[in-house]
């Protein structure tokens, strides 16, 4: 009898010990209804790191080591980001002093250009979601098309005037802003996709691209502005884009959305992670440091330095120079998980010294005088802020993957499309609060403290920066300790 109750309790023990396993692994197995970024224990923290770095033997980005899918992709994305910030930079010269006499204020100028960056963040958002709905390729190039399109039309514009020109000029900016949204958006999803393990040496290579066109969009406007007149830019940038469509429509290879089908992304749940809103901050605050000078440097150069429009015309070359010569630097860094904890701060830092430096800030010349209040400063200023901007911009797109994964997300196409999506609808903010603000601070306060107050502005998040990290890194080294459910007979010896 004893013997019987010995094995009754011995099998008790072993099923008890075998259902506790069980219980353990349907813990683990099951997926919480919210995950929220840090919550992964250490083995799959490890396995995250694994996953989203660059192994070694993929290491780097190289044309040799790219298959033609990727080397494509690359050529057409980094075709349309030359041709569209070209566009983008080539009015300056000549279309806010053409606005003025064709009826606009200088108030009504700076909302005609605000209104791109708010249907544009609108529009990142929506083509976001739905870039699988849409599908990638579609929306790359017909978003090229309603921009170019939307280029021709503004040169139009030269016979109208009055209300008549305010109202299309409205109304044709916020298409195209709608149009550059969308193939934005695909471009950045495409190239994710296409390079998943070198992402930000990608982006940082593409930032090449884009430098180029900020430097070419000027001196191409002035110059066709003065061979043609106000149309003459305007025909000649909307016929570079769309020759730029059918070159995109032919070149670029079929991506994997069209054989994923639709997939449904809750948009909302991303904005639970708290690392993705650290970077969709982080993309806000880069946007001002790269824009708030645009409207206020130069009246500032010129009416306290007598700086002439060539040499201001140079500082602006350099610093476009050096931030496109560094970028993949900074990008093949930020493809190293462990280092971006690291490099955002530091070159958040060292923005912040350049914004004081620029102006220079009074708090350098009037209270403890130790830069004299020059020109040569200025350009410093300029080439500090071009070397670490990079440092901030280019991991942006991994955080916001990394943070993504961490959350328990799946990697597919259309997670690419909302990262992409809600970056690009960021930095929109981002270049309408910059030029805006600075705009302000500059009739009120003057330029050297508009320049010092953005750098107390980069300043204080870059604060929240290293206290999320801090933070985070706190949850990652605390063990964690498995929840065993207890079974049914550990319950009941318990209870009694």
């Amino acid at each position: 009898m004893k013997k019987n109750e010995k094995d009754d309790s011995e099998t008790s023990r072993l099923l008890g010990g075998q259902n506790a396993s069980r219980h353990v692994q349907l813990e683990t197995d099951s997926v919480p209804d919210v995950v929220t970024y840090g919550s992964a224990t250490d083995e799959q923290t490890e396995q995250v790191v694994s996953d989203t770095e660059t192994p070694a033997e993929e290491e780097g980005f190289s044309c040799r080591r790219a298959s033609k899918r990727q080397i494509l992709s690359f050529i057409c994305v980094a075709s349309l980001n030359f041709s569209g910030y070209c566009y983008y930079s080539v009015i300056a010269p000549f279309f806010p002093d053409e606005a003025i006499k064709r009826g606009a204020s200088q108030t009504v100028v700076g909302l005609i250009f605000g209104c791109f960056a708010v249907v544009n963040f609108l529009g990142g958002l929506v083509f976001g979601k739905y870039l699988t709905a849409i599908g990638s390729r579609f929306m790359l190039t017909s978003g090229v098309f309603v921009g170019g399109s939307c280029s021709v039309l503004f040169g139009l514009l030269e016979y109208t005037e009055g209300t008549t020109f305010i109202v299309f000029c409205f109304a044709i900016r916020s298409i195209e802003a709608l149009g550059v949204a969308g193939f934005q958006t695909a471009g950045t999803a495409i190239l994710t996709h296409a390079f998943p393990n070198n992402v930000a040496t990608v982006m940082g290579s593409l930032e090449i691209f884009t430098g180029l066109g900020l430097m070419a969009g000027p001196p191409i406007g002035g110059v066709l502005y003065d061979l043609g007149g106000f149309k003459t830019p305007f025909m000649t940038m909307g016929g570079l884009l769309l020759c730029c469509c059918v070159f995109v429509t032919v070149l670029i290879p079929p991506q994997p959305d069209e054989q994923e089908g639709k997939t449904d992304v809750p948009l909302l749940s991303f904005f639970k992670i708290p690392a993705f809103l650290i970077a969709c901050g982080l993309a806000i605050m880069v946007a001002c440091m790269l824009d708030y000078i645009d409207p206020v440097l130069q009246p500032y150069l010129i009416k306290e330095f007598k700086t002439s429009p060539v040499r201001i015309g140079l500082m602006y070359l350099l610093w476009a120079a050096i931030y496109s010569i560094l970028a993949p630097a900074w990008g093949r860094l930020a493809d190293k998980k462990k280092w971006v904890p690291i490099m955002v701060p530091l070159g958040m830092l060292v923005t912040s010294v350049g914004t004081l430096i620029l102006g220079p800030s009074p708090l350098l010349t009037d209270y403890v005088h130790i830069l004299p209040k020059t020109e040569w400063v200025n350009t410093v200023g300029l080439a500090v802020i071009a070397v670490s901007v990079g440092a901030s911009l280019t991991p942006i797109v991994n955080i916001m993957l990394w943070a993504a994964s961490d959350a328990g997300m799946e990697n597919n196409f259309a997670m690419y499309g909302v990262v992409s999506g809600v970056m690009n609808a960021f930095f929109a903010i981002g270049d309408l609060v910059g030029p805006l603000g600075s705009s302000a601070l500059a009739q009120r306060f003057g330029f050297p403290w508009t320049s010092t107050a953005f750098g107390g502005l980069i300043l204080f998040y870059m604060l929240i920066v290293v206290v999320f990290y801090s933070y985070n890194g706190c949850l990652k080294t605390r063990p964690s300790v498995p929840h065993v459910i207890p079974s049914e007979g550990e319950r009941e010896r318990l209870l009694a």
